[in-house]
């Protein structure tokens, strides 16, 4: 279209020329030395035209050759790069789909021509780390940083990355600290400091770390109040792993009054206080937690707890029962008391309810044994054979041995006869 316009242009202005020339008589004259040349206006004119014409041609001919061997350069280069990006993203792709060999081989084939060498790299490390060459995976991370300096947090933050992932807590501690001291508000670095720290089971680190965390924003309140549930838990651990009764009590004292009465520190606290014979500070502090928040695990508890007066422990049981009726857990451990104190009508009535309420295989146990003392043998038989079945319903459930539940229970063997008939507890 572009060249239809100038030809049609070039027509217009041929004749445009002709008819203004057409009349005219003059003559043009050139004298080079003896040389003389005359010839008519109008031949002139066209043949000046048609010299401008040629010479702007040859011009642009020229130019164009000039031209070609750039643009060659120029050719090469896109069609190196567009390989380039080409093979890029096909490592890329094999790195997702966990091709790592593939992908460590077309991450590299091309990365020096890569406009992105540093991703190039990286995604290399991270293949390499999955087919176990740390060596490799190390190299890559260095020849990443020395790609961009400016890019040195991220190397390092993958590099803490793959050695957690490896199964190098320690290693990737010394990386995060070294950018905690660079980068110490970076949202990635505390993230990952709080990572390690757990791997590594650091507590007291991480409680130092809490505050941070908050001001920064890094955990949501769900994600932040786990995590300073599993310090406080870890710190408590530690002290009962040490074995040192004051160190026990000085990390229980030592926690935030919110977690103190946490259902689950409670219940490992109490328990821990219960093995060690100290039953009447267990049951307080138990009986206190309850007070304020019903948890079932900690009824539980409670019926295994022995502190010095069972009469007044199962008194404070049954003070329960006017706002929680019909709870299985509650009437379990009523039951089990109730065996403690040698009450055997009560203890029967309780658990009899208790299996109504939920069928429960500690239960089950209980009063078998409790009916196999009487002389009730064939019911006894049937409700060893239904805990036992629900033993197996649930595997973590140990399953008790099928003895007199009630020496168990009391440490003392029920009464050779007792009453044939139970009457309901009071």
């Amino acid at each position: 279209m572009k060249w239809l316009i100038i030809l049609i242009a070039a027509l217009l202005a041929a004749v445009g020329l002709s008819v203004l020339l057409k009349e005219e008589t003059g003559y043009i004259m050139l004298t080079w030395g003896e040389w003389t040349v005359e010839t008519s206006l109008t031949l002139f004119v066209l043949l000046l035209s048609a010299l401008f014409v040629t010479a702007y041609f040859v011009v642009r001919a020229l130019i164009r050759l000039w031209k070609i061997p750039r643009g060659t350069a120029r050719w090469n280069e896109q069609r190196r790069k567009k390989r380039c990006q080409q093979t890029t993203l096909r490592g890329q792709v094999e790195l997702v789909e966990g091709q790592w060999q593939a992908a460590e081989k077309h991450l590299l084939k091309h990365v020096d021509s890569s406009d992105t060498p540093l991703l190039n790299y990286l995604g290399a490390a991270q293949a390499a780390q999955q087919l176990g060459a740390i060596e490799r995976r190390d190299h890559y991370l260095q020849l990443a940083y020395k790609k961009d300096r400016k890019a040195a947090i991220a190397v390092q933050l993958t590099q803490a990355e793959l050695q957690l992932a490896e199964g190098e807590p320690e290693q990737a501690l010394k990386t995060l600290t070294y950018l905690q001291g660079v980068a110490p508000k970076h949202p990635r670095v505390l993230t990952q400091l709080t990572q390690v720290y757990k791997e590594l089971k650091s507590w007291n680190k991480l409680r130092e770390l809490l505050p941070v965390l908050r001001r920064r924003h890094i955990l949501g309140d769900d994600d932040y109040k786990q995590l300073e549930r599993r310090i406080f838990r870890g710190l408590l651990e530690e002290a009962i792993d040490s074995g040192d009764e004051k160190q026990l009590k000085e990390s229980w004292n030592n926690l935030p009054k919110e977690m103190r009465g946490d259902p689950a520190l409670v219940y490992r606290y109490a328990a821990v206080l219960a093995e060690r014979n100290q039953g009447d500070e267990a049951e307080a502090i138990v009986r206190s937690t309850l007070r304020k928040q019903w948890a079932p695990e900690l009824v539980r508890l409670y019926g295994d707890i022995e502190g010095a007066s069972l009469d007044r422990q199962l008194s404070v049981a049954q003070s329960w029962l006017e706002s929680h009726p019909k709870d299985a857990d509650l009437l379990l451990t009523l039951g089990k008391l109730a065996l403690r104190n040698q009450q055997w009508n009560k203890a029967r009535s309780y658990l009899e309810s208790a299996q109504a309420a939920a069928p429960n295989a500690e239960a089950c146990q209980l009063l078998a044994g409790l009916l196999e003392q009487n002389g009730e043998k064939e019911r006894a038989i049937e409700y060893y054979r239904e805990g036992m079945r629900l033993a197996l319903e649930k595997p973590g459930k140990k399953i008790a041995p099928a003895t007199p539940a009630i020496e168990e229970a009391t440490g003392k063997p029920p009464p050779s006869q007792p009453p044939a008939s139970l009457p309901p507890a009071s």
